[in-house]
Parts: structure tokens; C-alpha cells; sequence
């Protein structure tokens, strides 16, 4: 197959560089090729009907439907695809022992934490789980896939304190007004950047979300953030509609990334570590809650379909539960 390839490469140069250049090239083709053993790639329509592209595709396709981001939609992407490449198996043919395997391999070759391994797992069950749903497959073999232990660590919302160090390290009013925004409505980074200016109503003070699943709901502003987001919308001399955007011409709309790398900023020159959209979110259920909101209120402000979503939120504080004890034990 070298000959063919150095005898084709010749004849497409031919007419372009001189006979000596030709000579010259072959030579330097066959010594270079003495490495190396090319193949002819298959060019043969392959039957993806029995491949796991198909299925793959089809899961997506299904995913998508159901709502899902397309942030979710690409690990599921990436996760899968990596997998079922790396097995390089039919479908029907992957068993428990080689997810097993492949995630222990996985996690000694990238290094990753049990908590992003284990959401690894949970994407398989979910591809495998859907399979043999549909009869696809005959077995889950997800389903002896015990979950991952992690050391579960409480997430401690913001203090008074590092709220009150942030708003006063903000110089830009986009900043101030998007710190205030994030803990007043406690909405998650992706719904943030989705919002456009029509979509605030300030008289009214309610912010129309659309969430997970395509899902509307309804959440709003304190008397503070109202008056900080009016004056950064009343800086802005640009016709975007996004409701926040960059500082700098053309002034486009934030990205989620954009919002991290703002927050991270202010949270370095505030002296306040781990800075991040969703601290603010987890911030707002949990002072609701402590301030007497129903849990069940919470849960709809926060876009939540089960309660036990909201309960990984909040944050319920010792000395709260102590006085509750107090309260409800005294004689």
C-alpha cells in the first residue's frame, strides 16, 4: 500500500514541480514511509442501524425533547460518546463489569473528584435505563452500578458580611446591579444570560424565567435590586436586547462564562473566596427559609420539581435549629 500511495502522490504532482523535485520527493516519501504502513480507509456504508451512533442519536433526539439544556444535551454527548468509543461494542453487548471498568480507569486517568465521577454514572443509567426501556437492549446493565460515595460537604451560602464586601468593591453599576439581581431572585446563571429587558416587570417588580424543561415561572426583585438594575439599564447608550452584556463595545450579551469571570473578579478584590452564581442562589433559599418561607413556596421560587431538590439548597443554620428546640421544648 506504500507503493500506491508514493506512485499516486507522484502522478498529482506531475506538471506542478520539476522531474528533479519528483525524484527528490520520492525519495524522501519512501524514507519517511519505512515507519509507517498505510491502509486504505473503509469507505463501505456502514449499517448504522446496529451502531451506537444510532442509539445515541436517538437518545439525544429524546433528551431534547424533553426539555434539556444544550449544556446538558453536550455531556451527555461527551460522556456517552467517549464510553461507548472507548468499549467499541454493540450495544446489547455491554455489560455491568465494562462500565465498571472503564469509570475506574476514567477516574485514574483524569484525576476526577467521586462527585463528578458519579454524575458520570448517572449519565449511563440514564442512556442504559432508556435503552432497555424501549427494548433496545434485553438488560440495564447500569442497574448494579452502585452509586459513587463522596464526602458530603455542607455549601455554606454568603454571610451579611461577604454580601456587604461584594457591593462595595463593585465600580461598574452592571456589576452591583447583577450581584443584586443573582440573590434577590436566586435564578440559576443559564436562565440569567436568557433574559432580555422585556422580560423585568418594574412596576410590579416580577422577572419571567423560563427554566429547565422549558418551564415559566415567575420570581422577583427586592426594592434594592430594582433600583440598581433601573440605573444600569438607564447607563447603557447600546439597543441590546439582553437584559446584561458586556462592559465593552459591542456590547453583546453575557455569556454564562462571562458572569463567572465577572463574579470571580469581584469576589478576588473583595477578599471573599468561592464566589460564584449558584452561592447566590443557594444564599436566597436558604435566608428565605430561615426568615419563616414555607418550604414549598421555596421550591417554586427556586424552579424546583421535588422537595428534596430544595432541601440540598438551604442551608439551615445551629443556632436556628437550637432556638427552635428551645421554643418548641420549653415547659
Amino acid at each position: 500500500m506504500n507503493d500506491e500511495f508514493v506512485t499516486k502522490m507522484l502522478a498529482v504532482m506531475m506538471g506542478i514541480i520539476e522531474p528533479e523535485q519528483c525524484r527528490i520527493l520520492k525519495e524522501t516519501l519512501y524514507i519517511v514511509l519505512q515507519e509507517y504502513e498505510i491502509t486504505k480507509r473503509n469507505t463501505e456504508i456502514m449499517d448504522i442501524e446496529k451502531g451506537y451512533l444510532h442509539y445515541l442519536q436517538l437518545f439525544l433526539v429524546r433528551k431534547k425533547t424533553e426539555g434539556k439544556s444544550d449544556r446538558t444535551i453536550e455531556q451527555y454527548k461527551l460522556h456517552l460518546f467517549r464510553m461507548l468509543q472507548y468499549l467499541n461494542i454493540p450495544i446489547d453487548k455491554i455489560t455491568e463489569n465494562d462500565l465498571f471498568v472503564y469509570l475506574a480507569k476514567y477516574k485514574k486517568d483524569k484525576n476526577v473528584s467521586n462527585v463528578y465521577l458519579d454524575n458520570i454514572r448517572l449519565v449511563f443509567s440514564s442512556f442504559f435505563g432508556w435503552l432497555n426501556a424501549k427494548g433496545y437492549i434485553p438488560k440495564n446493565p447500569t442497574a448494579g452500578l452502585e452509586p459513587i460515595k463522596v464526602e458530603k460537604k455542607i455549601k455554606q451560602p454568603f454571610t451579611d458580611e461577604e454580601l456587604e464586601k461584594l457591593r462595595r468593591i463593585c465600580e461598574q453599576e452592571r456589576d452591583l446591579a447583577l450581584i443584586e439581581f443573582l440573590y434577590s431572585t436566586g435564578v440559576r446563571v443559564s436562565e440569567l444570560v436568557a433574559l432580555n429587558k422585556k422580560d423585568i416587570d418594574f412596576y410590579g417588580k416580577n422577572v419571567v424565567v423560563y427554566g429547565k424543561g422549558s418551564k415559566e415561572r415567575e420570581t422577583y426583585l427586592t426594592a434594592t435590586s430594582c433600583l440598581h438594575l433601573k440605573a444600569y439599564l438607564d447607563s447603557r447608550d447600546d439597543d441590546n436586547e439582553a437584559l446584561f452584556v458586556s462592559a465593552r463595545a459591542p456590547h453583546a450579551r453575557l455569556t454564562v462564562a462571562g458572569v463567572e469571570k465577572i463574579l470571580h473578579r469581584v469576589g478576588k478584590d473583595a477578599g471573599v473566596a468561592k464566589v460564584h452564581p449558584h452561592r447566590f442562589r443557594r444564599t436566597m433559599a436558604t435566608n428565605v427559609l430561615k426568615k419563616g418561607m414555607p418550604l414549598e413556596e421555596v421550591k417554586e421560587l427556586l424552579g424546583h420539581t421535588k422537595l428534596d431538590t430544595t432541601m440540598i439548597y438551604c442551608t439551615v443554620s445551629r443556632d436556628n435549629v437550637k432556638h427552635s428546640h428551645q421554643k418548641h421544648m420549653s415547659a
